[in-house]
């Protein structure tokens, strides 16, 4: 009992670390309360471990901000789905001590008060409120699957703004380039990812199980050998995986979830996250412009078919535990090597209460386009991250910006010190702390996560539904089922791109 109480406790605090002072989000619930594309992929948002790159502002003043300014007490108040994700409760936690030391100095430096205002059920009613004209908050924050609307009806203003540049750069680490590709349409950005919600919490991974990998002969550090080489990639993991397989209930073959398997997983979401990974999407654009539909690209054909295997005919996947939700549950019982999800999935009560120990690495290297293998990791943000967008009826933009980087910036400087209060206590091997430190800059948006909340979800329903079969369907027809909604979906993308609601 003690052992488990003690991973209990290490994984808790792990979660923490990780996130990186992340409020945890679960699932697709909706908001309750009032008080791959080349183009995204191939933007870093660093080469360095974020770590370092913490360390290198640390002491820094905000280059372009204004040492000080009297606003007036301006109110910014924030619309979000809890107040703690802004302004922590006192003496809660030191690591949201930490955060209401910074903000506080923010309202000192320049004279204004920080509010929130916890959002309404699926966003429904800011849309409307916007649309008829109220300022509403200064900054909303839905999650990604909750915004597409408000882009394609111009409800947000233009980060490229001269009212709002002058103070936010998306190119900055606190910020996060691959939204700033993601959220352009037409070469307007609409939406930020900020460092106050790190995109590292809802970023896609791979836990493997410890005592399954010893009993298959897997050396101690292989996995980590792999990833600190840059060699974890597909292959790698498929091999792995297939080592894995045993037929334990019996029957003669893999047909339970009895049975141990090489991966478990939320299998539609898990299948965008490999695509991710290889720089694979449904809708690419040139800095916004020129907006296509590339489910149908060759890369993307060959890249979807070797996904399709591996989902299906190589035999490692439980699609079961997709069906039945129970991907967290058959991993934690020892019955499958991988399991892939976010990081704040070691929430679980099953994670915490787990007796096999477990590591991490990122989503593998997917296949580059014209052989060989992505030059970096790169993993797929869960569509349930929140954005920060300025309503378009937001009187003073450029206050709203000032304190919006402000606390950004802020919030980003204390990464490290929240871990340090952390780390030594609670994460499980120091392997696990060099790859969370990393998982920061691999973390990547997708355009299409935009489409999910337009036109009563027909972009899933039609065009990204087909990541289904990728999943489920042997020998799944994937130049032919990819090419069939390639019309419909460039109909679907020009609406969005120009405005028609």
């Amino acid at each position: 009992m003690s052992r488990i109480i003690s991973k209990s406790v290490r994984l808790a605090a792990a979660l923490m670390v990780l996130v990186l002072s992340l409020a945890l989000f679960a699932g697709c619930k909706d908001d309750k309360g009032s008080a791959s594309s080349d183009g995204a992929a191939s933007k870093d948002t660093t080469s360095l471990e974020n770590t370092e790159v913490v360390d290198q502002y640390k002491d820094k003043e905000h280059e372009f901000l204004p040492e000080s300014l009297d606003l007036g007490g301006y109110e910014v108040v924030f619309a979000t789905g809890s107040t703690e994700d802004i302004i922590p409760v006192e003496g809660e936690s030191a690591e949201g001590d930490l955060r209401l030391e910074k903000l506080r100095e923010i309202e000192g430096k320049y004279n204004c008060k920080v509010m929130v205002m916890e959002a309404p059920s699926k966003w429904d009613e800011a849309m409307t409120a916007i649309a008829s004209g109220e300022e509403y908050a200064n900054v909303i924050m839905p999650r990604i699957h909750q915004s597409g609307g408000f882009l394609q009806a111009r409800l947000c203003s233009d980060f490229r703004s001269s009212e709002i540049s002058q103070y936010v750069d998306q190119s900055q680490p606190w910020w996060n380039e691959t939204m700033e590709y993601s959220s352009n349409i037409l070469g307007k950005v609409y939406a930020g990812a900020s460092a106050m919600q790190n995109p590292a919490g809802t970023t896609w991974i791979v836990y493997f199980n410890k005592r399954i990998a010893k009993d298959l002969g897997i050396g101690e550090n292989e996995l980590y050998n792999l990833w600190e080489k840059g060699e974890w990639n597909w292959d790698a993991f498929i091999k792995y995986a297939k080592m894995a397989v045993k037929d334990q209930d019996g029957s003669g073959k893999l047909d339970s979830e009895a049975d141990r398997w090489g991966l478990v997983a939320a299998g539609y979401d898990c299948a965008q996250a490999f695509a991710s990974s290889a720089k694979v999407a449904s809708v690419n654009t040139e800095d916004g412009m020129n907006p296509t539909y590339t489910f149908n690209t060759p890369h993307a054909i060959t890249t979807l078919t070797k996904l399709n295997a591996l989902f299906t005919t190589d035999g490692i996947y439980c699609v079961s535990s997709w069906d039945n939700r129970s991907y967290g549950t058959m991993f934690c019982e020892g019955n499958s090597l991988f399991f892939a999800y976010t990081f704040q999935s070691m929430s679980a009560d099953t994670m915490r209460e787990m007796e096999d120990d477990w590591g991490i690495l990122p989503m593998p290297k997917g296949p580059k386009d014209g052989g060989g293998w992505q030059d970096k990791y790169i993993s797929r943000v869960d569509h349930n991250f929140r954005l920060c967008m300025i309503p378009a009826t937001v009187e003073d933009k450029a206050s709203t910006a000032l304190v919006l980087e402000a606390l950004t910036y802020k919030y980003f400087q204390i990464i490290n010190d929240e871990i340090e209060i952390m780390a030594n206590a609670y994460l499980r091997d120091d392997k696990s702390v060099e790859i969370a430190n990393t998982i920061y800059n691999t973390s990547t948006y997708e355009i299409s996560q935009f489409l999910y909340s337009i036109n009563n979800g027909a972009w899933n329903k039609n065009v990204e539904n087909h990541m289904r079969g990728v999943v489920r369907t042997s020998y799944y027809d994937i130049s032919g089922n990819m090419n069939s909604v390639a019309d419909l979906a460039q109909q679907m993308i020009n609406d969005y791109f120009n405005g028609v609601t």
